[in-house]
Formats: structure tokens, C-alpha cells, sequence
């Protein structure tokens, strides 16, 4: 192998490795931990999760969803949770997370959460 192959061959290896970690970087999944104060469209209920994330798996509590309060679970995918009220009976389509808002559809209604505070 000539020094010329060499180099081109660890410049290509150098790249790979770049490209990698950019992509495992997208990848990562969002941190929900924290408080989160949600609202309908229609303002009608207004709701406050209390969640704690190890890994991909969320648990935490509910108040303000009705018959659904208590204890929620969840798992993170990239940007996207999904929760299971009632000890897993009932649960919620994909939920859109961005930063500190998650969003989507609750129940056939547009919901908001906004996180005001991050537990420890």
C-alpha cells in the first residue's frame, strides 16, 4: 500500500467517524424530567405532569386529566413520547417534544405542555 492509499484511507475512516457521531448525536433522545403545565385549545383543563426520565422510560403523575390523574408512564423516542395513563389502559398517540413544549393531539384535542421547572 503506497503512503498516498494510506492517507486517503484515514482520511476516509476520519470522515466515517465524523458523520457517525453527527448521527448518534441526532439521535439522542429528549430529557423530560421536570414539571410540565399543559392546557386544551379550548383552554377547558388545565393539567401538570411531574415526570422523571431514566433512559427512554418516563414514569410520573398526572393532576387535572379527570379520570386519568395519577400515575403516568412513558417512553421517549428521539423527539416523540408516548404516555399510558391508568396503569397502562389508556394511552396517547406520539407527542411532539421541542425543548421545553410538548405537543399534539390528546383525546381527539390539540394539547400544550410547557415545562416550568426541572427536577433533579
Amino acid at each position: 500500500m503506497t503512503h498516498l492509499m494510506k492517507r486517503t484511507l484515514w482520511l476516509y475512516l476520519g470522515l466515517s467517524l465524523v458523520v457517525l457521531a453527527g448521527y448518534a448525536s441526532a439521535q439522542s433522545s429528549s430529557d423530560v424530567t421536570g414539571t410540565w403545565v399543559g392546557s386544551t385549545v379550548r383552554g377547558a383543563a388545565t393539567m401538570t405532569m411531574v415526570l422523571k426520565q431514566t433512559g427512554n422510560r418516563v414514569t410520573g403523575t398526572i393532576v387535572g386529566a379527570g379520570t386519568d390523574d395519577g400515575r403516568v408512564d412513558g417512553i421517549v423516542n428521539g423527539n416523540t413520547i408516548r404516555l399510558w395513563f391508568d396503569q397502562g389502559i389508556d394511552d396517547t398517540p406520539s407527542l411532539n417534544i421541542k425543548e421545553n413544549e410538548i405537543t399534539g393531539m390528546l383525546s381527539g384535542t390539540e394539547i400544550t405542555f410547557r415545562r416550568v421547572g426541572r427536577s433533579s
